[in-house]
């Protein structure tokens, strides 16, 4: 049998394209939840990443393009540790959504700080605006479903209920997101349950 050649040197690497845009959008989380966004530019993200800015523009044309990628990177990061419908009582899984919208950890915290980020951003630019606008539609749609499933509303005020749960999930996060010594994990979850258990939302 005669051997079958080894492969030649001057074959080209078969480049992943989604990874490759995965480590770029972590790149520019990690800049922003350090350093804020004025960090994130094309040539310190590329930097972060281990890259040349010249390869890093091959997969994002402009800064604008890689910040509206990087948050919806992080959106759907978020989404993905959802309990899924098959797996828990809708009471667990709107518990776990709303604890899912408070830095409790690094990666939650640095959700946020890109959300932040994002959102100064977002002040000028209408698609930006739209894209962050939908994002916070569809969690209010997604809370809204597990409120009524949870008895706490029916179809007609669901929306108001979850805009309310929000708001104070919202404002706990906030809050800690800035003053980490006030309100460690222990306190956001505890005001959580402040705000869950009169409502008959049990662990």
């Amino acid at each position: 049998m005669v051997p079958r050649a080894a492969p030649s040197a001057d074959v080209p690497k078969v480049v992943d394209i989604e990874q490759r845009r995965t480590e770029l959008t972590d790149a520019t989380a990690r800049l922003i939840a350090r350093s804020g966004i004025e960090s994130a530019t094309m040539r310190e993200v590329a930097a972060e990443a281990g890259w040349t800015t010249g390869a890093l523009t091959h997969y994002f044309a402009d800064k604008r393009e890689l910040l509206l990628t990087t948050f919806q990177a992080s959106l759907a990061n978020r989404r993905s540790h959802r309990p899924p419908d098959t797996d828990a009582e809708p009471a667990a899984q709107l518990r776990a959504s709303l604890e899912g919208a408070l830095p409790l950890d690094e990666p939650r915290r640095r959700h946020w700080m890109v959300t932040i980020a994002f959102c100064s951003q977002a002040a000028g630019d209408p698609e930006l605006a739209a894209a962050q606008r939908a994002a916070y539609r569809e969690f209010r749609d997604h809370v809204a479903t597990l409120a009524q499933r949870c008895g706490l509303t029916d179809a007609h005020d669901a929306h108001a209920v979850a805009e309310r749960l929000i708001a104070v999930a919202d404002g706990i996060a906030v809050q800690a997101l800035f003053d980490e010594r006030s309100w460690s994990a222990d306190r956001q979850l505890s005001q959580l349950e402040e705000l869950l258990s009169p409502l008959g939302v049990s662990r």
